[in-house]
């Protein structure tokens, strides 16, 4: 499988989708830490929209050299499981579109993080301007639960297509 050269897809729709939607998301955090820093003058409300920029960032270079990344490196990306159950009779044009959708799910996780600077932002603002702690904390949890769940959903729509 290390040699194996995969045709090249495009992207899902949905995955550009979440990919513009997560960056928007990352925009809003810098702006919504721009409003609060306005008020309190803090640079610290900064910081989590420079992290989830950095790791944002990181991930679109993941995703637009996929194909090199697991050309030259397929270390980097296992996954023996899924490419086992579709097997090399079916054919590389198979295991190459499986491929693709995999990075749906990283695009799910770029959207995911946007949303999760939005609130840590907005909520390290509010509890600065306010004074208290930060009253956002099932807010996290219900963020992270549910990008748990789509991730599993995702993973069970490529299963179901290709594992037949």
């Amino acid at each position: 499988m290390a040699s194996r050269i995969l045709n090249r897809y495009r992207l899902e729709d949905t995955a550009k989708i979440l990919i513009a939607i997560g960056l928007l998301l990352v925009l809003f955090s810098w702006i919504v830490g721009n409003y609060y820093f306005g008020i309190t003058g803090k640079l610290t409300l900064f910081v989590v929209p420079f992290i989830f920029t950095s790791v944002l960032a990181v991930l679109l270079l993941i995703i637009k050299y996929r194909y090199t990344l697991f050309e030259k490196y397929p270390y980097l990306m296992n996954l023996p499981s899924l490419f086992y159950r579709i097997k090399e009779r079916k054919g590389a044009n198979r295991q190459s579109i499986a491929f693709s959708m995999i990075f749906t799910v990283h695009a799910l996780a770029i959207a995911f993080l946007g949303l999760l600077s939005l609130v840590l932002t907005i909520s390290i603002g509010s509890g600065i301007k306010s004074g208290s702690a930060s009253p956002f904390l099932y807010t996290y949890l219900f963020i992270i639960a549910i990008f748990v769940a789509s991730v599993l959903l995702q993973y069970r729509r490529i299963y179901i297509r290709f594992a037949k």
